[in-house]
């Protein structure tokens, strides 16, 4: 995966020096590379690509239960096959074992998202207002408590 990222950024640095506009869409940049033959699917590519979209589109998928929560239909968790940790999907009604390491496999993600976000904020602020630097909190405790109350009045 790190080589077709590879790829992709160095299509992304030659649009931009072949004169692309910028700041550019990813659709602006993809039309780029498509038109200049600088992207081109392999099957493992293509298979690659629609198991991606169906694991987003799973992931997006939700449903009303009986109190009317909108609740996520699929679930991902990481499974030991064969040796191998394997990424495998299954819906709401999971065995618990199941449903337990795709909460922590989410949790973890939503963690790394926050990691990346205070190391982004943390360096934009020491490079371009270290006087004032951007506050981030992290506990989303009221939040949720909040969004509770929402949707119980709803």
């Amino acid at each position: 995966m790190a080589k077709l990222n590879d790829q992709l950024l160095r299509i992304v640095e030659d649009y931009r020096a072949s004169g692309g506009e910028w700041p550019a869409t990813r659709d602006q940049i993809a039309e780029w590379a498509v038109t200049n033959e600088r992207y081109e699917l392999t099957r493992g590519m293509a298979v690659r690509q629609c198991a991606e979209r169906i694991g987003r589109a799973m992931g997006l998928q939700h449903f009303k239960d009986r109190k009317g929560r909108s609740v996520r239909k699929y679930y991902a968790a990481p499974v030991r096959e064969n040796g191998q940790l394997v990424m495998k999907w299954d819906d709401c009604n999971a065995p618990r074992p199941f449903m337990e390491i795709a909460a922590a496999n989410r949790r973890n993600q939503i963690l790394g998202q926050c990691w990346q976000l205070k190391n982004d904020m943390d360096s934009y602020s020491e490079r371009r207002c270290p006087e004032q630097p951007i506050q981030l909190d992290f506990d989303f405790n009221i939040d949720l408590e909040e969004l509770g109350q929402l949707n119980t009045a709803a």
